[in-house]
């Protein structure tokens, strides 16, 4: 194991850095407190060391595992009472001892204030990301007759099956995109208000057949290159070379459209940064003879050569592996872009507040 200064090291790890969830949440604060750390590099077995009295420990890559739990790039955590260990690629932890007399000098007042704040909005946020104890059986996923469903695809009813079509893609495009759990009802998609392709494409499924609509669901292997700076850097090394991608399809005068949902337009975005020349789609149109499927469009692929099925219960039915916390670093780049961080930021401001004033016996109005 070699161990360094933050401060001593390239714009590469201050960027993996800033990727993680704590680094989203210190905001204009994450350059300062990275400097103040140490970094550990792990060999594939080496184990890591809680060096001080209170060490925070950010992976910036690679993976770290132990009896309990495993902790992949993004993640933040204090000691837990188990050994972990670099899995199978080496890794890279950022290291604060929170307890060292150099973080508790008075010049890094306004510094552990940040930190305090980070922490908190980082608890908040995986805990709103948080799936019930008991999941729901796979066959209840797209419950189209749920009274929410109904409603809502009798508000985005058009003229035309094309036009309401249109509505519903539109409806669930704009919600924002978020890596997080797949095993959730189309009812509680709509009511959590963000969702990724599973669960995008699911709602908007149920939408279209409460509607009256002939939908079904499309899955495609694609590049997971095409993810390029919607997923922090750490943790797009880890992935397989190819990603299984869902959208949505409905039909129209005989023929299956594709109406992909995934993106809002902040992450959309941040996909343009790697295929400006897909700007023209940025906006989801759905018409008759045109369908609208980003992901296929930018392989030159036939947009009408699609295989459709009537569910994706089996897939959808799979128990994650990860757990939310691992989400939440996956979200850092699309929650930046959209500012979802600042909402929980001002929770942590807030909570602060009213301990400092519950700690003065001052009553606000």
């Amino acid at each position: 194991m070699e161990t360094s200064s933050a401060r001593k090291h390239n714009q590469e790890l201050l960027g993996l850095f800033l990727d993680s969830t704590i680094g989203l949440y210190l905001d204009v604060n994450a350059e300062a407190v990275f400097g103040l750390g140490r970094i550990q590099v792990l060999a594939p077995g080496a184990a890591l060391t809680d060096r001080g009295s209170q060490p925070l420990h950010v992976v910036l890559d690679g993976r770290l595992a132990g009896d309990r739990d495993w902790y992949g790039p993004g993640n933040h955590f204090e000691p837990r009472g188990q050994a972990l260990k670099a899995m199978d690629l080496p890794a890279r932890v950022w290291t604060l001892d929170m307890g060292d007399a150099s973080w508790s000098d008075l010049g890094n007042r306004d510094l552990r204030r940040a930190m305090a704040h980070a922490l908190i909005a980082a608890d908040a946020a995986e805990a709103a990301a948080s799936p019930p104890a008991i999941l729901p059986e796979p066959d209840t996923l797209c419950d189209v007759d749920h009274p929410d469903i109904r409603r809502r695809a009798a508000r985005l009813r058009r003229a035309s099956p094309a036009s309401t079509a249109e509505a519903i893609l539109r409806f669930v495009h704009q919600m924002p995109y978020r890596f997080g759990t797949w095993q959730e009802r189309a009812s509680d998609t709509l009511a959590r208000g963000v969702g990724m392709c599973t669960t995008k494409t699911n709602l908007q499924v149920a939408l279209m057949r409460a509607a009256g609509l002939e939908a079904g669901f499309v899955e495609i292997p694609m590049s997971t290159s095409v993810l390029g700076k919607l997923m922090p850097t750490g943790w797009l090394a880890l992935q397989r070379p190819t990603v299984k991608h869902y959208f949505a399809a409905v039909k129209l005068n005989g023929v299956w459209h594709g109406a992909d949902s995934s993106y809002d337009y902040a992450s959309y975005r941040i996909f343009l940064e790697m295929f400006p020349w897909m700007a023209h789609r940025e906006e989801p149109v759905l018409t008759e003879g045109h369908p609208y499927i980003p992901a296929l469009e930018i392989q030159h692929a036939d947009l009408f050569d699609i295989t459709v099925v009537e569910s994706i219960a089996d897939e959808m039915g799979k128990k994650s592996r990860f757990l939310p916390r691992h989400f939440e670093a996956l979200n850092t780049r699309v929650d930046r872009a959209r500012g979802a961080h600042l909402n929980w930021g001002e929770i942590a401001r807030r909570q602060a507040r009213d301990a400092r004033d519950g700690d003065s016996g001052e009553v606000r109005a």
